[in-house]
């Protein structure tokens, strides 16, 4: 680092801010500092670092990188953490709390200076070992009737839920249907199921079982929660699935009966990927900025780590109606 710094003209302090911190100096310097690394092939060890106690390393448990939603988090994240000259350690775990126990003690051995978790902590073991350890921690998961450990950002999967049910209602749709992935251990899925059944009840349309199926996250599990859900009750006239994978399953298989969409049968979807806006019919759906969700994970974090400023125990980030062709 000192011969990088006496290459450049600059003291050792500047290219270690460089890399730590890259905002704390100019971007021409930076720019020179990180050239200079490049021809001489520098790498810095930041094993070491996290050793001596200042590491730059966040580490993250995600659930499978399936789901289109989880990955544009990761990237917000990886964004923010470039930015600010942290590393981001990614851990893929599940929903069961046994996988969750594993992956956070492997990002704990890591020493990370924080950790961002992809959903609440569910086992009493990792709970424990959070606090033991006083790693800075964000949640990302639902809001809604949840204590975070320490922090959380994210939607209330129940408002989203609700108010779609409600929208659709209001189009003149009766007969709805829900789809998710399987619920268990996912309390973001959970809430959208319970927000669908109060939104239901709350417009005197009384939920039943057969109203809802749970399916594979995939394009092929969107088809066949159609097949199921039309072939229990045939004057459903409106799906509304949990994730906009499942909605173009289910978009394309009515294509492939022959059935239009919405006149045969309207449908409605999550998260709004980039795909629903280029969907024939284009997709009605919940859009929710997973993506600055991400960054707002990392920024809260690096508050708290930095002393910035105190930081807030919830941070709402809210979601929006998107109305399109298919409902």
């Amino acid at each position: 680092m000192r011969e990088i710094a006496l290459s450049v003209g600059v003291a050792p302090i500047t290219v270690s801010r460089a890399l730590k911190k890259p905002s704390s100096v100019s971007p021409e310097t930076r720019r020179r500092i990180l050239q200079a690394i490049e021809e001489v092939g520098f790498i810095p060890n930041q094993l070491a670092s996290s050793m001596r106690g200042a590491g730059r390393i966040i580490g993250t448990v995600v659930p499978p990188l399936i789901n289109s939603g989880i990955a544009e988090q990761v990237q917000g994240m990886s964004d923010e953490c470039r930015e600010r000259g942290y590393q981001l350690l990614l851990m893929q775990g599940d929903f069961s709390p046994e996988a969750e126990d594993e992956a956070i003690r492997a990002l704990l051995g890591w020493r990370p200076a924080g950790l961002i978790l992809q959903a609440f902590v569910q086992g009493p073991v990792a709970r424990e070992m959070l606090r033991e350890t006083g790693v800075p921690v964000v949640e990302i998961s639902e809001i809604r009737g949840n204590e975070p450990i320490d922090m959380a950002v994210g939607v209330s999967n129940f408002d989203a839920a609700h108010a779609m049910t409600a929208h659709l209602a209001a189009k003149g749709y009766r007969c709805i249907g829900f789809v998710s992935t399987p619920i268990h251990g996912n309390d973001r899925l959970r809430q959208r199921r319970i927000g669908y059944r109060q939104a239901m009840a709350d417009l005197g349309l009384s939920p039943v079982p057969e109203l809802e199926v749970e399916v594979d996250i995939t394009p092929q599990g969107g088809a066949e929660a159609l097949r199921i859900l039309t072939a229990r009750n045939p004057r459903l006239d409106v799906i509304f699935c949990s994730s906009d994978t499942l909605a173009i399953g289910a978009v394309q298989e009515c294509h492939r009966l022959g059935w239009k969409v919405p006149g045969r049968l309207a449908i409605a979807g999550y998260g709004d990927v980039d795909l629903a806006a280029q969907l024939h019919p284009t997709l009605t759906t919940v859009r929710v900025r997973r993506y600055d969700m991400g960054r707002r994970a990392v920024r809260q974090l690096l508050r708290r780590l930095e002393g910035d400023a105190p930081t807030q125990a919830i941070v709402a980030v809210g979601f929006e109606i998107i109305e399109r062709e298919s409902a």
